[in-house]
């Protein structure tokens, strides 16, 4: 029987890889604790590993996985910059999910760009106090304003189409623009910093590359519009955070 180990767990994954296990009967040992080089001995004894995004998969990390005699770890998430990609090849294999639903992470971010606007989560917890008053809770119309969407993936496509049945403008920069989805979604392509200059809302939805790592920082943040919103769904890095403090701190953004 293969053994695998998970880490980094928590109980919605245990609810769904017991049902899908039950067809497999692989043993599974959930562990909550992120994969790094004080944990990975606990995958000792395991034939698989089983990885999400905060988990370390550096070359110390994979080395002793190898030495264990881990053959194949798997990542729940379809990006790997988590990864030692050069200290993994030829050692042990890894697999990624290849594609997942664009719409979960699309009206995720929507919901946080309307919390933001009409401050749902604050309304929230004056509500339970008896409080109904609106004071410091007006947000703006969406309709007409101009969102900037920086990776035109999936996910960035299935925004834009949330965002122009809001009746915005759309706005959107990729390295690689698709060709002919410009036409198909109704948006534009535009450099950069034409995006960050005109857009009321910036939403990222690209990989963390060292191209992309810190794309919001204190230049860009410069450029942008006073009162701009920015909603990051993919990885954390993309935006420098103490820049982002800064800005936050001056009322810029």
């Amino acid at each position: 029987m293969e053994r695998i180990a998970f880490f980094d767990t928590k109980p919605y994954d245990r609810q769904y890889f017991d049902a899908a296990n039950q067809k497999h009967g692989f043993e599974i040992k959930y562990f909550s604790t992120r994969l790094n080089e004080d944990s990975v001995s606990l995958a000792e004894g395991y034939d698989a590993l089983c990885a999400f995004v905060n988990d370390d998969l550096s070359a110390p990390v994979i080395h002793r996985l190898e030495e264990m005699g881990i053959r194949v770890v798997g990542l729940r998430s379809a990006g790997f910059n988590h990864v030692d990609l050069s200290a993994a090849f030829g050692h042990v294999h890894m697999v990624r999910v290849p594609a997942y639903s664009p719409y979960a992470v699309a009206e995720h971010a929507a919901a946080l760009i309307l919390s933001l606007n009409r401050k749902t989560h604050r309304a929230y917890y004056r509500t339970r106090d008896n409080n109904f008053s609106i004071n410091g809770f007006v947000g703006f119309d969406m309709h007409g304003k101009t969102a900037g969407i920086i990776g035109t993936g999936r996910i960035g496509l299935t925004l834009i189409k949330i965002l122009r049945g809001f009746g915005m403008e759309v706005l959107a920069y990729d390295a690689r623009p698709k060709s002919g989805a410009d036409t198909e979604y109704s948006f534009r392509y535009v450099d950069l910093d034409d995006l960050y200059r005109r857009s009321d809302i910036i939403s990222l939805h690209c990989p963390l590359t060292p191209e992309t790592h810190h794309l919001i920082g204190s230049e860009a943040l410069r450029k942008m519009k006073r009162d701009v919103m920015i909603i990051n769904t993919s990885r954390g890095p993309l935006v420098d955070t103490g820049a982002l403090l800064d800005a936050l701190k001056e009322g810029r953004i």
